[in-house]
């Protein structure tokens, strides 16, 4: 009978989720492999040459099995890992990427560190945006807001857990789900911006699993964010910052739309891949 080793298993399980088409069969083979053993990742490789009990191997085989279907590691582990916390992402629920690390970058960066301020997070998901933003920023205060019920449930979930008390979650339709009216010094979003004809380019793990809601928004894939943009000028105060991402190809569109609606200095950022991500401006003084 084999006997396995955490250096043979994660090079058999890189090779193996390769092989269905994994993008990042790698990290992926090294996150459900720590996940079963109760370790961290750098464990995995000061024990590469410990024996795995059957009990272990057992742990692994349907974690492994989940995401040769393609199921996404963030639903299997039941969390996902955003600026250096580890942020509750149930089923239904987006998972956060790390390019939309820089928005929350772009949002701490146009405030002084100890400046008291309100932010607002739209199409807050996981509240990965919002909360990160709160936990940055302990003299901030910061409102969430999110149309879908499980999303909601689980940013209400991770503002507890690592922003307590100055992160509070709506559920709504975008500004309409804010209790009173009241001006931003940062609005933040990460609206769904597929286009609806560009679904079946999408790979299987995120067509097939992750909330549509949150995904695609329109033949152009501007709907919502035409409706944010639309409502901005009730919401921010003079020369505030609003970023959004976009999809790369809409750059010269969005930008188009901000200055449309009054704001200043509008610019594109790129990402750490070089793609047009997220489009910023600053509101009419």
């Amino acid at each position: 009978m084999e006997t396995w080793t955490v250096r043979s298993l994660l090079s058999w399980a890189r090779e193996w989720l390769a092989k269905k088409g994994v993008e990042s069969p790698r990290l992926d083979a090294e996150l459900l492999l720590a996940s079963a053993l109760g370790c961290d990742r750098v464990r995995l490789y000061i024990d590469a040459d410990k024996p795995l009990s059957a009990e272990e191997l057992a742990r692994f085989k349907p974690l492994i099995q989940r995401r040769g279907a393609r199921e996404p590691v963030a639903y299997i582990l039941g969390v996902k890992e955003f600026y250096g916390r580890a942020f509750a992402v149930p089923r239904g629920v987006f998972i956060p990427r790390p390019e939309t690390e820089l928005l929350v970058q772009l949002a701490l960066a146009s405030l002084e560190k100890e400046q008291p301020a309100r932010a607002l997070d739209l199409c807050a998901g996981s509240g990965a945006v919002g909360v990160t933003i709160a936990a940055e920023r302990p003299r901030m205060e910061v409102d969430l807001v999110d149309v879908s019920e499980a999303a909601v449930a689980a940013a209400r979930r991770n503002a507890q857990e690592h922003a307590g008390g100055r992160a509070h979650v709506y559920a709504g339709d975008l500004f309409a789900a804010l209790p009173a009216p009241v001006r931003y010094h940062v609005i933040t979003a990460n609206p769904p911006y597929v286009p609806s004809m560009d679904g079946r380019q999408l790979a299987p793990d995120i067509l097939e699993h992750e909330p549509h809601l949150a995904l695609f928004a329109g033949e152009g894939g501007l709907a919502v964010i035409r409706r944010i943009v639309a409502g901005l000028g009730e919401w921010l105060v003079p020369d505030g910052l609003f970023a959004t991402e976009i999809d790369p190809p809409q750059a010269a569109s969005v930008s188009d739309l901000l200055r449309e609606a009054g704001l200043t200095h509008v610019r594109v950022e790129r990402d750490l891949a070089g793609l047009d991500r997220h489009v910023a401006g600053r509101g009419a003084r």
